[in-house]
């Protein structure tokens, strides 16, 4: 009996709770101590839930159960409790109750430690120094980002070179990083080259894009090349920007402009503005693709947006302002306001210099009911022309063909080429492409192409608003072939969607 007195006792004294019994305490004190604390988490006391998770943690005065312990811990961690939340970052760190989770255990500690857990602050630093790299991680985050200390890059660093020689990729990358960004190149490019051995894909950047500029390191436009290729390839947006610098100016890669305007697309559709600005640029020039005005317009529209509008207007009030593609805006902005005949004007002064999206605005306006010399049969006979190599004139022909618009309704031919220009490319077909099959219209309602088709508009940068919400709803209920995915349905929602064509005509 005496011995089990003694087991209560010191078990009640080294509980966090502050009403935890003495080790002079009776049995029935420290029964009558422990029961009040389990009262009072019952409650709902913060303090006392936190006590209570730590008995089931440890094994203190009931069974050990670590998933008693977080669901303890996450009732006080929900009323701010910081000591409750940094030992919910326990039970993700060790696996405990819960999946391990490295991320997720960091966030809590942090979270912890700015609340002003300074106990588990120092515990990290302690275990830092034994070789932890999670809290050598931990802890140069606190440093970098001033949590729960003031911030100072030079404490982060001892703790960010401890992580990165214990072969931390993530701290490889940071320190790398940190030492560029303090103008360090030379000291950054091992790091460098260490993470991209390691596979991250950031470093495999960096590390080839030193090679190419010899920052750092000594030039070697070639192999920081294959660096490049090896990011972009990964998947690396930035990375597919560079690479189409490299075969497009001959950098480490035999010059290829088709080969730069593939990887500027792929780029462009990540949102990676500078790659968007040179892919308008080749669409206008027809550099490594054929003269598109439409495709030009639509990523000069996407660069200005997203900075370059001073540039576009220096462009087009100064170096080509007198150019075909300055009337084909001039056109497409009176087209919106629907003053056609002004449209119309501007639209033949494209078809002049011979570039087909003239043509595709001007029987696009011959086929329009609300223009004065409205003349659909000759307007559907030139779109037919132009659809044999155009994906705009493919696009609005399947519209009119499923509407019965100057030619007899034929729901299989409007399908065909819609398919045809989704096929080319062509956002907007591949959109509305997907749609048909996501309504069964025209075709069997088929979710895998809804899928396929909604996903290749994404990967261009060039999903509609309604096309994103369908695409998202797939997400959410797991069609087409889909795991459902709540966290993706919701960045798909998130974009902008949103045509910025309309806000750059206004430059014009």
């Amino acid at each position: 009996m005496r011995n089990l007195i003694i087991k209560i006792s010191l078990a009640a004294a080294i509980s966090l709770s502050p009403v935890a019994a003495t080790a002079q305490q009776t049995l029935q004190e420290a029964t009558d101590s422990i029961k009040n604390v389990l009262a009072q988490a019952k409650k709902g006391d913060a303090t006392a839930q936190n006590e209570v998770g730590g008995w089931y943690y440890r094994g203190r005065h009931v069974k050990q159960n670590y998933k008693e312990a977080l669901e303890w811990w996450t009732k006080s961690a929900k009323q701010g409790n910081i000591k409750a939340i940094g030992n919910l970052g326990l039970c993700y760190r060790t696996g405990h109750g819960v999946d391990a989770d490295s991320t997720k255990a960091s966030q809590l500690f942090l979270r912890s430690i700015k609340g002003g857990n300074k106990a588990l602050f120092n515990q990290n630093v302690e275990q830092a120094e034994k070789g932890s790299v999670f809290s050598n991680m931990l802890i140069a985050e606190c440093f970098s980002s001033g949590i729960g200390v003031k911030k100072d890059m030079a404490k982060a660093m001892p703790y960010l070179t401890r992580a990165a020689k214990k072969n931390s990729v993530e701290a490889q990358r940071e320190l790398a990083l940190t030492l560029l960004n303090s103008k360090k190149a030379m000291e950054a490019a091992p790091w460098f080259k260490k993470g991209s051995e390691n596979g991250d894909a950031t470093c495999t950047f960096y590390y080839g894009k030193m090679l190419v500029e010899g920052k750092g390191v000594k030039q070697d436009k070639k192999g920081g090349a294959n660096y490049l290729l090896k990011a972009a390839e990964a998947g690396f947006p930035q990375a597919m920007f560079y690479v189409g610098n490299c075969y497009m100016n001959g950098d480490g890669l035999t010059r290829n402009a088709e080969q730069a305007v593939k990887w500027y697309k792929l780029a462009a559709g990540k949102g990676v503005h500078q790659a968007q600005w040179d892919l308008a640029q080749c669409y206008r020039e027809g550099n490594g693709t054929p003269v598109n005005y439409d495709q030009a317009l639509y990523w000069y529209a996407e660069a200005a947006a997203k900075g370059h509008d001073r540039a576009f207007k220096e462009l087009i009030t100064d170096s080509i302002a007198d150019s075909p593609f300055v009337a084909y805006m001039k056109g497409m902005k009176a087209y919106l306001a629907k003053d056609y005949d002004a449209a119309l004007k501007e639209f033949k002064t494209v078809e002049k210099a011979k570039v087909t999206d003239g043509d595709v605005m001007v029987a696009a306006i011959m086929a329009n009911p609300g223009y004065s010399k409205y003349n659909l049969k000759k307007g559907v006979k030139q779109l037919e022309e132009a659809a044999k190599t155009n994906a705009q004139a493919k696009y609005l022909l399947a519209g009119l063909y499923e509407a019965g618009k100057g030619v007899e309704k034929d729901m299989p031919v409007a399908v065909e080429l819609m398919t045809g220009a989704a096929e080319m490319g062509y956002g907007a077909a591949e959109c509305a492409l997907a749609d048909m099959y996501f309504e069964g219209r025209g075709v069997e309602q088929d979710y895998e192409k809804v899928v396929e088709w909604y996903a290749k508009a994404d990967n261009q940068g060039q999903l509609t608003e309604n096309a994103a919400k369908r695409y998202a709803s797939c997400y959410e209920d797991g069609k087409g072939g889909l795991e459902v995915d709540k966290a993706k349905a919701e960045s798909i929602l998130k974009a902008n969607h949103k045509s910025r064509i309309a806000e750059v005509l206004k430059l014009v």
